[in-house]
Parts: C-alpha cells; structure tokens; sequence
C-alpha cells in the first residue's frame, strides 16, 4: 500500500499545505499579536516543521496500528499515538525556541500561555491528518478490489479460451474419437461407454464458463470422467487413485483449478513412460484449510515432455487472485515422483 506522501508526487502538495499553514501562523503572531517579523517567523517555521515532519508517521498508524483491533483497542492507539506526538513536538519546538529567543521575555511568557492553545491545534491537526489517511486508505483498498476484480475476470476469460484451444484440444477429441471407432468392432459396449463420458465431460467442461466456484465433489467428478477416458487410450500404463476425505467433498473451489494439474500429470508422467504410471488424488481438511495433493510417478529415464509451464502458473495465479495470497501451491519434486500441493483456505459460506 503506497505512503500517500512519501511515495509519487504527493509530497508537492504536502509542502504547499504547510506553506499555507505556517503563512497564516506567522501572519497571526505579526499583525495580531506584534511580535517582530523574525520572532513570527522563527516561531511559525520552528512548529510547522517539527510537527509537518511528524505527520507522515500517522499513516502507519493508521495502515497497522488498526488492524485486528476492536473500537476499544483503537481508540487507545490514537489517544496514545496522539498524546506522544504532541508531547514530543511541544517539546522540541519548545527547546529550540526558547534556545534562539531567550532574550525576549515577552515571547517567552507568550510561549508559556500558548501551550494549551498548542496542545489544542496538535490535536486538531493530529485528528485531520487520521481522517484523510483514513479516506486514503480506503480508496486505494477499493481501487486494489476493484483491480483485482477485473484481472480475475480477464484471467477466467483467458483460461476459458485457453481450455477451448488446449483442453479440449483436437488431439484429445480425435484420439477418444479413434478409440471410440476400435472399441465399436471390438467392444460396442465399452465404446457406447466412452461415448457417454465425453459427452458429460465437454458438457461439463463447456458449461463452465465465468461461474467462480464449484464444489470440490464436481470437480473430482470431473477429473475422474477425463481421467478414464484417458484410461481407455493408455490402458493399464494409467492408474487413478483417489482418497476424498468426505468432509471435503462440499468446499468451494475456483472451478476447473484441477484439470491443468491431472493434464500435467498426464504429459509429463504418462506419455513416455514404458511402465505404469499411478496418479493419486488425495483431499483432506488441515485446520481451516483445505489441502489436495495431486502426485504422479514418472519414468526418470525419459526424455521429459517440453510445455509451456503456463497450466500450474495459470492455477497458481488463480489461487492468487481469488484468496489473496500467493503461497497457496507447492510442487515437490524427487527422482521419481512429481507432486503438486494446493492449499485452499475455506470460505464463510463453506462453514454453513
């Protein structure tokens, strides 16, 4: 979150602020209360400076000294931030004045009697500075949603073509097609099967357009159905294990998240692989979290499959967007084994 004054330009019109201000200051102390021309400026620079260097420090306070407090704890941390700002400005402003003006006794007793004065326009300035950082803050949380929002949409559009151009893909389509056109001779059974689970599995994967979220049971569904007709072009090379602890199978999830993990899973480790190949599918509650693990084998001696590398960053940046947070997938890689871990945080609707 940008510092309204230290970062950009904002600091120009800070500075023309406080010019303004020590302007008026220095023009009360002349004409008002005939102190000498240096005496209202000395006094006017000394105070506007000290408390206009302070003020940028309210914005922290305000970005952190808030956060998870009730009303209560709040209100303490601004009497207190408050309280201590005031002190050490009067202070300092004090000190230097009286060290530079100790000869003018007048302007010393005037310094004695202003400071309830002082302590009145710190707090006003104190309580202003807060409002308009407060203002700040919440439009530049609105303009971050509001950003986020719309990248989320330009992504579920992106991913939607992305699943037209490579998901469903022409090799994909014309291999189950020619499975399909063998099993009739050979199995018509198998192949009217076969005929039946792709047709879910595009009706599924086509219907699923800028829906956000899905339960988590739909989408194994899912990835179950493309997974077996994957099976009947691999055949025993492909073997799907699932364990769904069944306190999951209800939790929202962005939908479609899983299909680029099982089609990586399917490049990477099924393609080129002489041996069987297991893919296992585990989901399970950790605390308020839900974790999927999606783990291949692979043969270490293949030449490995050159891709994109954009399917797990397209999921990644998903996850990113959707919770908010950018450490939600993790992939664990040894000699023989690939594994992808992704961690989705529950939602309030998801305690119902």
């Amino acid at each position: 979150m940008k510092h309204p004054i230290l970062s950009g330009s904002g600091y120009k019109f800070y500075m023309i602020v406080w010019l303004v201000i020590m302007l008026v200051h220095g023009s009360v102390l002349y004409f008002y209360y005939d102190f000498s021309i240096s005496v209202a400026l000395g006094d006017s620079l000394i105070y506007n400076l000290i408390y206009g260097a302070i003020v940028p420090g309210f914005w922290f306070i305000v970005v952190f000294g808030g956060l998870n407090k009730d009303s209560i704890s709040l209100l303490a941390t601004h009497l207190g931030a408050a309280t201590i700002s005031i002190a050490v400005w009067l202070t300092a402003s004090g000190v230097i004045l009286k060290i530079i003006f100790n000869t003018n006794g007048s302007y010393i007793q005037f310094l004695q009697d202003a400071t309830i004065w002082r302590v009145i326009i710190g707090s006003l300035f104190y309580s202003i500075s807060v409002l308009l950082f407060y203002l700040i803050r919440y439009y530049q949380d609105m303009q971050e949603r509001m950003n986020r929002e719309l990248e989320l949409q330009n992504l579920l559009k992106d991913s939607e073509l992305r699943m037209l151009k490579s998901q469903i893909n022409p090799h994909f389509i014309f291999n189950s097609l020619n499975s399909v056109s063998a099993l009739t001779v050979t199995n018509p059974k198998d192949a009217r099967d076969m005929v039946i689970k792709l047709s879910d599995f595009l009706r599924y994967s086509l219907g699923k357009g800028n829906e956000e979220l899905t339960p988590l049971n739909r989408e194994v569904e899912n990835v179950s159905l493309y997974l077996n007709i994957e099976k009947i072009r691999f055949g025993d090379k492909l073997v799907f294990e699932k364990e769904i602890d069944p306190k999951t199978e209800n939790i929202l999830l962005p939908n479609m998240i899983l299909q680029p993990l099982v089609e990586n899973a399917i490049k990477h480790g099924v393609y080129d692989s002489v041996e069987p190949v297991l893919i296992r599918l585990k989901c399970f509650m950790n605390g308020q979290i839900l974790r999927i693990s999606l783990e291949n084998s692979f043969d270490k001696t293949a030449i490995p499959v050159r891709g994109e590398g954009i399917g797990l960053e397209n999921v990644k940046k998903r996850l990113d967007l959707v919770y908010g947070k950018k450490d939600l997938l993790a992939i664990n890689k040894s000699t023989e084994l690939f594994e992808v871990v992704i961690e989705v945080p529950l939602k309030e609707s998801d305690h119902e």
